[in-house]
């Protein structure tokens, strides 16, 4: 039993460090939680496209892989299959049309290897 318990812990401790070692420097950058962490660790391992990590009374926050042009086009079909028209982009902003209404998506390129991407909630409420 105790060589269960050790082996059990051993592993633990394995999996901690080869976490650490992959995403601790998410962990410690300046937006770094562990829900960054983590929907870093399912884009890994599951190859979904994007990940939401975190809503606020604003937003909905998402994380991609960052591929140049690509992350930009993901965002870009995402927002066109709820309905929004692409306008145009200023800096890290992209501005979307529909009817009359114009919101904008605030993007970020996170540690050279995500793409993180703020959606406003009425961007996905209004379908």
């Amino acid at each position: 039993m105790k060589k269960i318990i050790l082996l059990i812990s051993l592993l633990f401790v394995i999996l901690c460090t080869l976490f650490g070692i992959r995403y601790g420097q998410i962990l410690t950058a300046n937006e770094g939680t562990i829900r960054l962490g983590m929907a870093a660790a399912v884009l890994d391992f599951t190859g979904r496209e994007y990940v939401k990590f975190e809503e606020t009374e604003y937003v909905k926050r998402y994380i991609t892989e960052y591929q140049e042009e690509a992350s930009l086009e993901l965002v870009k079909n995402i927002m066109s299959n709820l309905g929004w028209s692409y306008e145009t982009q200023e800096g890290a902003a992209l501005f979307f049309r529909k009817d009359k209404d114009t919101i904008v998506v605030e993007t970020e390129v996170f540690l050279k290897d995500y793409f993180l991407w703020d959606m406003p909630l009425e961007a996905s409420d209004s379908k």
